[in-house]
């Protein structure tokens, strides 16, 4: 799947629309289309921002960039490169249609005698020469001052357009973590959502004996098995051998600064419904996880990736096993 039909499908199953997505990456909603599309042509008038574009998508939905940069450089290569040909063979078309310089004009300058060519270049040069003049101290002195002067200008301009680049860059970054904030921040708002839904559905239906939190593992897969009579807890304790990145993601929203180096995590998230938390740390070597005090002995799989899945799933009541046996 490509980098632009993995950023829509993202979209779509975290159920934004294009407007919300240009309200929280500050991106018109055309160039979002675009990217989705692969429509270069919108970006023709200038492809370096298209990067930072794209980047910035990818960041606002929770998709990791390095896993997709080397694709969106290549694309972006591919289309400078489609549309210099194409500048090429314009301008050899316009070259073409040209009028050529007749064979009559070149006889006639060819017919002149020997004379007249000497006679011609003779007069150029005595037009040409002029009085030499010797240039004074003063005048070496002065060249010298300006000549420093502009090197001095072009110095202090360059170290100036440095500073504002990096001012740049840092003022993306910063809008980059702002957006995965509000990202993060929707995506809390819609499981509140949802557990208010289910706290309703709850209060209606007859009290249960309340059954204890289960936590089992099994390979990379653990699963939380609850009766929800209160949100259940998933805490996930891990150290690593070395500062690493970590990404904690529900339903494709990130839960944690993936901006963070560390050398341990420790995170704690009440889920107000089931679910399924996906933990991925950049460099697994030497990693000891706990999920709930259970220890998972993670491996990694067929691209050298450790990915634990965590399932929150709802424990079965023994009113809904009466119902289930009735019914059979």
């Amino acid at each position: 799947m490509r980098y632009y039909e993995i950023l829509k499908k993202r979209r779509t199953d975290l159920k934004l629309s294009i407007q919300d997505v240009s309200a929280q990456t500050r991106l018109a909603p055309e160039y979002i289309k675009a990217i989705e599309d692969n429509d270069l042509d919108v970006f023709s008038d200038d492809l370096s921002f298209v990067r930072y574009f794209i980047r910035a998508y990818c960041e606002a939905l929770g998709v990791n960039w390095n896993m997709l940069q080397e694709e969106v450089d290549g694309s972006i290569k591919h289309y400078a490169h489609l549309r210099n040909m194409a500048l090429t063979q314009a301008q050899k078309r316009m070259a073409a249609a040209m009028p050529v310089e007749s064979s009559d004009s070149r006889v006639r300058r060819a017919s002149r005698s020997t004379y007249e060519n000497r006679v011609a270049s003779a007069s150029r040069s005595l037009s040409r020469q002029k009085p030499r003049r010797k240039l004074s101290l003063k005048a070496v002195i002065a060249a010298a001052v300006i000549l420093c002067a502009g090197f001095g200008l072009w110095t202090a301009m360059s170290q100036m357009r440095a500073s504002q680049a990096a001012q740049a860059e840092a003022a993306a970054s910063q809008e980059a973590r702002d957006k995965e904030a509000e990202t993060a921040r929707l995506a809390q708002l819609r499981r509140q959502e949802q557990g208010l839904d289910s706290q309703e559905q709850q209060e209606t239906e007859p009290e249960t004996p309340v059954q204890e939190d289960k936590t089992t593992v099994s390979g990379n897969t653990v699963t939380v098995t609850s009766a929800f009579a209160s949100a259940p807890e998933v805490q996930i304790e891990a150290k690593f051998s070395a500062p690493t990145t970590v990404w904690l993601t529900e339903e494709g929203a990130v839960l944690n600064d993936t901006s963070q180096f560390t050398d341990s995590f420790s995170q704690t998230v009440t889920m107000q419904d089931a679910g399924t938390l996906l933990f991925q740390p950049a460099i697994p070597d030497g990693m000891k996880l706990t999920v709930n005090g259970q220890t998972v002995n993670a491996q990694p799989g067929d691209s050298g990736e450790v990915i634990i899945t965590i399932d929150v799933v709802r424990a079965q009541t023994e009113q809904q096993g009466d119902q289930n046996e009735s019914a059979e």
